[in-house]
């Protein structure tokens, strides 16, 4: 009996729809974000993604593994960067790089937007998930809460990031040599970053994440929560 209440009391504590709902969320939403990144590169001619396996529908292809655990844990993360090529587009560099750049934190923010509008036209309302088996509404709310913190972090100028990358190819080509030999510093203030949250006690945590995510969801989605 008093193993069994251990087990029980184990399993109401555990998050186990918030982490099984992230895992599924970053693994839809970095393929999507990648995608979109490859798909827009292809169209304005550039084989590079193709050529790197990228425009594919398999999660495997797209997650960075440190961003992955980051998305899962702490719910917010980067996937693998899709290569781009612009001096292979059929447009100018300074065109197409930044298109294809773009193209997926637009398609991160438009699953946001799906999800609002679901809410909207659903009875259904934002959930705190954490234990349990997970509901649609649940899912919902992840998704559009993992996503509006990828678009958020995405506007960071921190290699691998979207922001990052869109820099480079706006800067002139010498000063964008000397941006991209700094890719290395900016990982590692990323990376620092990351670690001081992931290895944070959870009260401190809380204390550190909590309040700006309330102020943004908030203000960016009307949730009161």
């Amino acid at each position: 009996m008093l193993t069994s209440n251990i087990f029980l009391n184990l399993w109401l504590r555990f998050p186990f729809a918030l982490l099984t709902l992230r895992l599924i969320v970053v693994a839809i939403s970095f393929t999507i974000h990648e995608l979109a990144h490859g798909l827009v590169a292809a169209a304005l001619g550039d084989p590079t993604p193709r050529e790197a396996g990228r425009l594919t529908l398999n999660p495997a292809k797209h997650w960075e593994h440190i961003g992955l655990i980051g998305g899962v844990l702490i719910g917010v993360g980067w996937s693998k960067r899709t290569p781009i090529s612009p001096h292979r587009m059929r447009v100018p560099d300074w065109i197409g790089g930044p298109l294809a750049v773009l193209a997926g934190p637009l398609a991160t923010v438009g699953i946001v937007v799906l999800c609002q509008w679901i809410f909207a036209a659903t009875p259904l309302e934002p959930t705190a998930p954490w234990q349990g088996w997970p509901t649609f509404a649940d899912f919902v709310t992840v998704m559009a809460r993992f996503n509006l913190f990828y678009a958020l972090l995405n506007l960071l100028p921190l290699f691998p990031l979207d922001m990052w990358q869109l820099i480079r190819f706006v800067l002139p080509l010498r000063t964008s040599a000397w941006w991209e030999r700094r890719s290395g510093w900016t990982t590692t203030a990323l990376g620092f970053a990351f670690f001081i949250l992931l290895m944070a006690p959870p009260v401190l945590f809380l204390r550190l994440v909590g309040p700006p995510t309330r102020w943004a969801l908030r203000i960016l989605l009307g949730w009161d929560y």
